[in-house]
């Protein structure tokens, strides 16, 4: 190849890497300021399990439900109070008869009768159960187990929602670290670059130098726009666990949330769960799903009660009757009725019914109290596992802060040599490269301590909101 054929290919090429680093730059620059013409929200941890249990469906739902139990509960209150009916009614009837013949003064005489009458009657009427073996009490105190259920679901589901929000929360806070990280390790490049120009303007270095570590300013241009795209989807990501809109823009607060940044202070916060008994045992104290499965046997063992009730013991009734009736609107009152009496009843036999209705819930009380036994196996497992991981988490954190120190200094030594020309501009590029992903690797894993901290709380029973 001839020389001037060699300096258009490398004209070519710079031309190349300006144009797609100048691109790259306009294209970070769009999407970092992008939110800038607009109003920005800021929503802090609080605010944002505030806003997410204000919008959520599910909540809403819960106290839709809790509604509706509330009024059975009335309706069971009513059972215990007589009802009053009241009726009225009219009807005309015509009776047409064909007689036979009578003789009057000897003579055959046919007779027809044909006769219309009205009747006009009003009445009450009442009925109470005085007694069906206290079933009726025993549905009342159902209805408020249900109520109390439905609570429990409740709560419930709060947690299970604050413990995504968490998790959506925590993601922005780690993109925006991991976003930092790289704008810095670009600057770095960039400074970088200026001071292999100086070495080629003093003639200690090569302009193919400069050509190499563009490319290098270039790709951490592109590591930053592709940081800076993450973090816009985790973003929208925690606005659709909010329900809000999430064409809004808006601004991740981290105030009020701790985050230890030295080995120490890691320590204290893993000696907390170091205790796995008491975890566990807080969970059974306060977890609302474990109490709700507790709550559902009690319920089908009220139910269980009802059934009893309704076989074994007789329903007495008390009823009461007032109708009056005329053939004419103001002689309604010639003719009153008063009628009051008891009734009792008692199910021989009804298909078996009852007593299907009676096993299943025994057996639906058997299988509920081995489910209760397989739930607190899970939730030791469960908390067991999160406490491994808890673990591993600091001691990743530790490893990567002793590979930070070494990384830390290798870069130092790659650019020394470098400077001095003992070393080539690959090694210091590789040393940087290497340092920022160990940077970046410590920031995952420090965000992964602290979900993982508020997993453990969430399977405890301590999460709180």
């Amino acid at each position: 190849m001839k020389p001037f054929q060699r300096i258009n290919v490398n004209l070519i090429n710079i031309k190349s890497i300006t144009f797609m680093k100048k691109t790259l730059v306009l294209i970070l620059f769009i999407i970092l300021t992008a939110g800038t013409s607009f109003s920005q929200e800021s929503y802090d941890l609080n605010k944002t399990v505030r806003t997410a249990l204000n919008n959520s469906l599910t909540i809403s739902t819960f106290n839709n439900n809790i509604s509706i139990q509330e009024l059975n509960l009335k309706s069971s209150y009513g059972d215990l109070i007589p009802s009053l009916s009241f009726s009225g009614n009219w009807s005309k009837s015509n009776t047409y008869s064909k007689g036979g013949i009578i003789y009057q003064n000897g003579l055959p005489i046919s007779t027809t009768l044909s006769t219309t009458s009205d009747n006009f009657g009003v009445g009450l009427s009442s009925n109470v159960t005085l007694f069906n073996g206290f079933a009726n009490y025993d549905n009342i105190e159902l209805q408020k187990q249900n109520i109390a259920s439905q609570k429990l679901n409740l709560e419930q589901a709060k947690s299970d929602i604050v413990m995504g929000i968490y998790q959506f929360f925590f993601d922005v806070l780690k993109k925006e670290q991991i976003l930092k990280a790289n704008e810095d390790n670009l600057a770095v490049s960039k400074e970088q670059l200026a001071r292999i120009k100086e070495y080629v303007n003093v003639g200690k270095k090569t302009q193919s130098e400069v050509y190499k570590q563009d490319v290098q300013v270039a790709q951490n241009e592109m590591s930053v726009l592709s940081s800076a795209n993450e973090l816009s989807k985790s973003k929208v990501e925690l606005l659709n666990a909010m329900n809000e809109d999430i064409s809004k823009t808006i601004i991740v607060d981290n105030t009020g949330i701790f985050v230890p940044t030295q080995l120490s202070e890691l320590q204290s916060v893993l000696g907390r769960y170091s205790s796995f008994d008491n975890l566990v045992k807080n969970a059974i104290e306060s977890r609302y799903d474990y109490k709700s499965a507790i709550h559902d046997i009690t319920l089908s063992e009220q139910r269980l009660s009802i059934s009893k009730k309704s076989l074994y013991y007789p329903t007495l009734s008390a009823f009461g009757n007032y109708n009056i009736s005329g053939s004419k609107i103001d002689e309604i009152n010639n003719n009153r009725v008063f009628t009051f009496g008891l009734t009792l009843s008692y199910p021989i036999f009804q298909g078996f019914q009852t007593d299907v209705t009676k096993q299943t819930y025994e057996v639906n009380i058997k299988q509920k109290k081995e489910d209760l036994v397989k739930l607190e196996r899970q939730i030791r497992t469960d908390i067991k596992k999160a406490v491994f991981d808890l673990e591993t988490a600091y001691k990743q954190i530790e490893i990567t802060e002793r590979n930070i120190i070494s990384a830390e200094q290798d870069k130092l030594l790659s650019e020394e040599n470098f400077r001095i020309g003992y070393g080539t501009l690959l090694d210091v590029q590789v040393a940087t490269t290497n340092l920022n992903n160990l940077r970046i690797n410590r920031i995952n894993y420090l965000y992964n301590f602290l979900l993982l901290q508020k997993q453990i709380d969430y399977l405890s029973g301590l999460l709180k909101y």
